[in-house]
């Protein structure tokens, strides 16, 4: 396994790579290869999941903004309602992500002021602009044929077409998304041609942290 081991000089920080992709297009996969590579990885989706923890207030506000029948007897999130709520209307969505995106890219950059790797991957899996990202220095989008993003988020969550349709269509079109891209990887093949791939983008990224 490959570890960086060049942290950036004093306090500046990491170079910082952000991995995008529309849903289900094997985002996962991806940033856990360059984590096995040693590149410290921060998921925006892992963060989104811990601030909506019972007793946070991002779950207080969700509580507040779309009522009390979003909760379980658990005290937990309803993501499967919460989902259809929000793929079903846009100005529903923008009310989630008002609530989510401030206290996400609070935690990231903190997270990010961690990092003591040459560089690291930030996943934000609706990054539809690089401006909302200042610190950004490069853009990996992930790309897919929108067809295998419907076929295998059927598969993935037993969901039907038109369940996976409405899913797709909730975010940016691709189009939009390979715009902002500095590096685009096909994942529509095999797992191990996207390790390759990952293999040479990591070299890649360790040259552009080195000598940015």
């Amino acid at each position: 396994m490959f570890v960086n081991s060049s942290p950036p000089p004093g306090n500046a920080s990491p170079y910082t790579v952000a991995l995008t992709g529309g849903i289900a297009s094997g985002k996962t996969l991806i940033s856990d290869e360059f984590a096995r590579l040693g590149v410290s990885v921060i998921d925006t989706d892992v963060i989104a999941h811990e601030i909506v923890e019972p007793g946070q207030p991002a779950l207080q506000e969700i509580i507040n903004t779309f009522g009390s029948d979003i909760i379980d007897s658990n005290g937990r999130l309803k993501r499967a309602e919460l989902r259809a709520i929000i793929f079903s209307d846009k100005g529903e969505q923008q009310k989630l992500e008002s609530i989510l995106h401030p206290r996400i890219r609070q935690e990231a950059n903190k997270a990010i002021a961690k990092v003591n790797s040459a560089y690291c991957i930030l996943v934000i899996p609706l990054l539809a602009e690089r401006s909302a990202n200042p610190n950004v220095n490069r853009v990996l989008v992930v790309d897919v044929e929108p067809k295998t993003q419907i076929s295998r988020l059927m598969a993935r969550d037993n969901s039907s077409r038109k369940q996976a349709e409405q899913a797709l269509a909730s975010q940016i079109g691709r189009e939009q998304r390979l715009k902002i891209a500095d590096d685009i990887l096909d994942n529509s093949g095999s797992p191990e041609q996207a390790r390759r791939e990952v293999a040479q983008l990591n070299l890649k990224y360790l040259r552009l942290a080195e000598n940015r």
